[in-house]
Formats: C-alpha cells, structure tokens, sequence
C-alpha cells in the first residue's frame, strides 16, 4: 500500500471498524458468562476479576498505549458489561456473522433480543439445547431455493419447540468499499445461494461470482481486507455494521425473494397462535398420508408446509405445518387421531407467525 493522506486514514478507517467488531464480539462473551452466571447463581459483580484483567493488559509489552489509557478504555468497558447485567434482554443465536438475514429476521420478530452469531446451524440448535441462548432463528424454506433439508434434519435429531415464525422479503444488495470506483469492480464475494439468485444481474455486470461462506461473512471480509475490485452481496444490515456503502439493492432475478424462519427454543409456548407444526411418520402403506391429509381438508384447515426427508428404515418423516390454534377442538382431535395412527408422532408447537 502506497503511503498517503487518503491510503492512511483508509487504513484507520478499516482498523476503526475491526477495533468496533472486537468490542461487539468481546460484550457478547460478556452476555454469556452474564447468563451463566445468573443460571449458576453466581456473583456477577468480581473487582478482583476486573483488577486482574487491567494488571495482564497494563504489563503487557507496547510502545505507544500508556498504562493510564488502558485502564480508561478497560474501566469503560467494564462499566458497559455492568449496564448489560441491569437488561433481560434475551439471547437469540443465528448462523453467520452479524448482517445475516437471520438476524434481520430475528430483529423483526423482537426487536428487544439481542442477536448472537454461531459458526454452523448445528451449533444454533446445539446452544439453545444446552442453555447458552435463550432462541434460536433458522431459515427453514425460501420462494427460490424451496426446503432447507439440513434444518428439517436438525429440527428431528432435537428436542427443540417452534415458538415464533417470520417470513420476509430478502432484499439482496451489492456492498462497497467506500470511495470504490463503480469501473473497477471485477469479481462478487457472496454466499453461493445469493450468487445464484442474483446470476443475471451478476453476468450482466460482467463480475466474476466468487462463493463465500456466507453473505455477511463476506461482507465483514471486504471490510477487513479492502480487497480492490472486490464487492459483496449481502443484507443493508451488514453494510451498517461493516462501513459499507450500498451501491444496489434489489438485485435478485425473481422479485419479492421470501424467507421463511422458524424460531427455536427449549420449551413450547404456553399460549396459542396461528400456526402449528408436527412431524409423524405415516405407517408403510397406500393412502396413508393422504388419509391425513383428508383429516385437515374436511375441517377446512390450510396446510402451509409440507416437507419430508427419508429415514434410515427406508421409509419418510413428514412435517406438517397449518394454519390454526392448537386450543381448537378440531385441531386436538386432528392431532390425537393421527399420534395414535402414525408409527412417529412428535409436537413441535404453536406459535404467532408474522409476515414482514
């Protein structure tokens, strides 16, 4: 990198943004041994703790920090962990990095959670099983792309409940480096789901499409590299986190992209909702899943999902999700008919689902 005004304060704008990811990252630990701590009724204030942590950072080898500005930035930190303890703010988990539009999901379902990422689906599913997150928001199926078979997976290996539901438009958005000149873009970084569904706008722009883990993932990665040439396809959400500008939104082939999102939790909710889902596994015979669904039509109930993936016994599990109240009579009759008929029956809840 040539040495100038403008490639130096590029530079501290770059670290400015890394330093903010770290301090985000670092209180998002901070909630967690918080919660821990409640569930284990331990102290959650420990000076000696803070003392501990400011004498390691204050004898550490540096050449420009002094010891007393450590312990400014320490001590505002520690009182902002502080603050965070006063709030009961829930911990939903989601797949990627912050951007995902799993957490914009997650917001509009509750704006008061806070969001917390997780590297891989199973361990979304493998946190709130445990007790680390209070929720949990997977995308379950989309208008392009159809089932998320690895969700239907994960949602029969566990013994989690759907409390919430959000479907959403995705708005697909090609991000910038600031400053970034529009003729010298040459390759997209985005998720290969979001290639595909942006295929033509990427061909016309002649870009060569470059898979990436994740969309916000590759966001947060041009952010950190300022990698030249290079642009992302990812949410306007992680463009306010990683101090990308939005060069286009609305790039998708197929307009008005839906997401549907299930939220997760340990327990079902106590109240009913608008939504139901289960899963059942039909008995090896002609007619048999026709039989159930014959049970909804005569009652006039919409069906809303319908999905399987086979089992190892060569045979399906199906899951089902309709439109209506587990407090219905009907509905009751409906689900104890087809839990004493089927050789599997599981409830997975009722919940509110929201369309955003």
């Amino acid at each position: 990198m040539e040495l100038n005004l403008t490639s130096l304060r590029h530079e501290i704008d770059r670290l400015d943004n890394a330093l903010l990811q770290t301090l985000q990252k670092r209180l998002e630990v901070s909630r967690l041994v918080i919660k821990f701590k409640r569930e284990q009724n331990v102290n959650l204030n420990v000076p000696s703790r803070e003392q501990e942590i400011l004498d390691s950072l204050k004898g550490r080898e540096r050449s420009l920090l002094s010891a007393e500005v450590i312990e400014d930035v320490y001590k505002t930190i520690f009182r902002e962990s502080k603050r965070l303890q006063s709030e009961s703010k829930p911990l939903v988990a989601f797949q990627g990095e912050h951007g995902a539009f799993s957490e914009v999901a997650a917001r509009r379902w509750n704006p008061e959670v806070a969001p917390i990422p997780c590297q891989t689906i199973g361990d979304v599913f493998k946190g709130i099983e445990v007790g680390s997150y209070d929720y949990g928001i997977v995308p379950v199926e989309n208008t392009v792309g159809g089932m998320m078979s690895q969700v239907n997976a994960h949602l029969l290996d566990s013994n989690l409940y759907i409390v919430g539901a959000v479907e959403m438009s995705v708005e697909h958005a090609v991000l910038i480096v600031p400053g970034t000149d529009f003729h010298d873009i040459r390759r997209v970084y985005s998720q290969q789901e979001a290639l595909t569904e942006c295929q033509k706008f990427i061909t016309r722009m002649k870009w060569e499409p470059v898979p990436y883990s994740d969309t916000a993932g590759a966001a947060k990665m041009l952010a950190e590299t300022w990698e030249e040439g290079s642009v992302a396809i990812a949410s306007e959400l992680a463009a306010r986190y990683y101090n990308l500008e939005v060069l286009k939104s609305g790039i998708a082939d197929a307009q008005n992209t839906r997401t549907r999102f299930l939220v997760l939790a340990r327990k079902p909710l106590d109240c009913g909702g608008n939504r139901c889902s289960i899963t059942f596994i039909t008995p090896n015979r002609p007619g048999a899943l026709f039989s159930v669904m014959k049970m909804f039509a005569e009652e006039n109930i919409n069906l809303t999902r319908v999905a399987s993936i086979p089992t190892e016994h060569g045979n399906y599990v199906f899951f089902l999700d309709f439109a209506a109240s587990n407090e219905e009579p009907r509905v009751q009759r409906i689900l104890n008919q087809i839990s004493c008929e089927s050789e599997s029956y599981r409830y997975l809840g009722c919940y509110t689902e929201t369309e955003r």
